[in-house]
């Protein structure tokens, strides 16, 4: 005969069991390669899309995610329209749906912000897509763990928070705040008010600014590894002091109003004009009188270098690398 202790114990054992089961990821021996040959784990994926609208009305409109691709737009209107894209990785269906379900997507709001929170307990099996447009002058702020972020012509103030990625900034109109562990920063600013503070900062990447001739900035640059360049822009009060395998770097575009601050340990710096369509990865040519328009600086040593579910299904993982 069950005492009502005996009871209570099997009841927390089935729950757990239950609970174990509806969040079942799969092994780490479980794993899949995509055309290009790279391993992820998991062979069956899940995905889903939910849509969610918001008036930021002003206040800050925050997504804090953990792993996936992030991409949007500014646009002519008064509501935030987003899309996440849910995706889970199992070794069959089913562990993939458990997968999936343990993949949360919340909101709060309060009189100083709006913030979506992506969350998940297996986050080397799950992502969460965002993709969307929201009003062209909100401020937004972007916290996640790894993947591309793509923010374009959105001209209010943007922060963006990153460990893995790169984070591509396009027609920004106000301050600009990156700061990221591993990726390429590559940021274009159509305007720069007079406070306006721009800073970049990456341990490993290389950091490209792109600003309008007209812009009135004081800029300082370092690198530890790798070199500083600019181009198409007449900075003055250029001063450069190498150190280790880079160096720190100053000038002046204009009176020198607003700040910008761009740092990276390993990876090259480029500050060249909005106007030009040049990327570091264009071939250097070496010149003992380069132009004030058109400079490198190097180190002694530096290298050459409302919820609504749209859409739900299963089905064996595409070759895409995610």
């Amino acid at each position: 005969m069950l005492t009502s202790r005996s009871v209570l114990f099997v009841f927390a054992v089935l729950l757990t069991v239950g609970l174990a089961g509806g969040c079942e990821q799969p092994s780490t021996s479980d794993i899949n390669q995509t055309e290009k040959g790279v391993v992820r784990l998991g062979s069956v994926e899940a995905v889903d899309t939910v849509a969610r609208a918001v008036a930021p009305s002003g206040r800050p409109l925050v997504i804090d995610g953990f792993r996936g691709r992030v991409a949007l737009k500014g646009g002519d209107t008064e509501t935030a329209d987003l899309q996440f894209v849910r995706r889970a990785r199992g070794e069959d269906a089913e562990t993939a749906r458990g997968v999936l379900q343990d993949v949360t997507i919340t909101e709060s709001g309060s009189e100083q912000s709006y913030t979506y929170t992506l969350e998940t307990d297996g986050r080397a099996y799950a992502a969460v897509d965002v993709s969307g447009t929201v009003p062209r002058g909100s401020a937004l702020r972007i916290e996640q763990s790894s993947g591309p972020v793509v923010i374009d012509g959105i001209a209010g103030p943007l922060t963006v928070k990153h460990e893995h990625g790169p984070v591509t900034i396009r027609d920004a109109s106000a301050s600009v705040e990156v700061e990221a562990k591993n990726g390429d920063l590559d940021v274009a600013v159509q305007s720069v008010p007079a406070d306006a503070t721009i800073a970049l900062r990456t341990k490993n990447g290389d950091v490209t600014l792109r600003l309008p001739p007209s812009a009135s900035v004081q800029i300082n640059a370092e690198t530890s590894a790798g070199n500083i360049r600019t181009r198409g822009l007449a900075l003055t009060g250029q001063e450069f002091l190498p150190r280790d395998a880079g160096g720190e770097y100053a000038a002046q575009l204009g009176p020198g109003d607003a700040s910008v601050e761009l740092h990276t340990e390993n990876g090259s710096v480029l500050v060249q004009s909005a106007e030009m369509d040049t990327t570091m990865s264009e071939p250097e040519s070496e010149s003992l009188s380069p132009p004030p328009s058109d400079t490198t600086v190097t180190g002694p040593s530096a290298p050459d270098t409302a919820q609504t579910a749209d859409t739900t299904s299963v089905t064996p993982a595409p070759d895409t690398t995610e």
